[in-house]
């Protein structure tokens, strides 16, 4: 199985910056594996799809959320922030 490309927007890259270095490292992680199987929850990677959003999902790090969608074999993210903002 291929790897997944992952993309990232502006608007994540510069909330990605914001966050402290620890949620970085562990977003990183999270991101590693879900490059590798996007599509299939395992220990390490806690994703799922948004309601009332067609095609955009949500990867947990905690208490901060990724925000993103697949499009054929790319992943775009396009928000990072604590669960009570990000929706």
């Amino acid at each position: 199985m291929s790897d997944f490309e992952i993309r990232l927007s502006k608007s994540a890259v510069r909330e990605f910056d914001r966050l402290d270095r620890e949620t970085q490292r562990r977003f990183a992680e999270a991101i590693a594996l879900l490059q590798e199987t996007p599509g299939r929850t395992r220990p390490g990677l806690d994703i799922r799809p948004l309601r009332g959003l067609k095609g955009m999902w949500r990867l947990r790090v905690g208490e901060f959320r990724g925000i993103y969608q697949r499009e054929g074999s790319r992943i775009i993210f396009t928000r990072f922030a604590h669960r009570s903002s990000v929706y």
